[in-house]
C-alpha cells in the first residue's frame, strides 16, 4: 500500500511480451531462443536501441 492505495507494477521486456518487427515479422523476443532463430542478445540490443531513441 502507498498513501492508501495499492500499486501494481510489472516489467515490459522481451522476456514478458511478444515483439515482432513490422513488415518482416522478425521476432525480437525470447522466441528467438526457443526456436533457434538466431542470436537473442542481438535482438535484445535492437529492442533497447529502438526504445532508447
Amino acid at each position: 500500500r502507498y498513501k492508501g492505495g495499492i500499486i501494481l507494477a510489472d516489467e515490459i521486456s522481451p522476456d514478458t511480451c511478444r515483439l515482432w518487427e513490422v513488415g518482416t515479422g522478425n521476432k525480437l523476443d525470447k522466441d528467438r531462443f526457443r526456436r533457434d532463430l538466431g542470436n537473442i542478445e542481438d535482438a535484445y540490443r535492437e529492442v533497447l536501441r529502438r526504445v532508447s531513441q
